[in-house]
């Protein structure tokens, strides 16, 4: 994203479990869970615009409910963020998902060096 991605806050919520499962899974392949159903990420335009393709075609319109909202830079430095995960601040944070096979054996066996300089900043 080279920092041309805009910010972005998702919020949604659905009387449906199964749909508010499968928009959690979704929205993980594009952006950080920092609250239940709420959920940051810096986006370019082609992939906001695939994310938003994703969401439209999960939800059910009549009942749920997703709020999208695009912050600016300087609405970003007027953020009031309290405790953990903290704020994510590096567009150039790229978000990988492993298949689900590979999942239990990457948490088993990467750790975290927190203190080194390349985490963004909200770890």
């Amino acid at each position: 994203m080279s920092g041309k991605g805009m910010f972005y806050i998702i919020c949604y919520d659905s009387p449906s479990n199964k749909r508010r499962t499968k928009l959690h899974k979704m929205l993980k392949n594009f952006a950080v869970p920092v609250q239940k159903s709420v959920f940051e990420t810096f986006l370019d335009g082609p992939t906001f615009d695939k994310m938003m393709q994703k969401i439209y075609g999960l939800m059910d319109a009549a009942v749920d409910s997703v709020r999208v909202y695009g912050l600016s830079r300087k609405a970003q430095r007027r953020m009031h963020v309290l405790g953990f995960p903290g704020r994510l601040k590096d567009p150039d944070f790229y978000f990988v998902r492993l298949p689900a096979e590979c999942e239990q054996i990457d948490r088993q066996i990467v750790e975290i060096n927190l203190d080194d300089e390349d985490l963004p900043e909200w770890l």
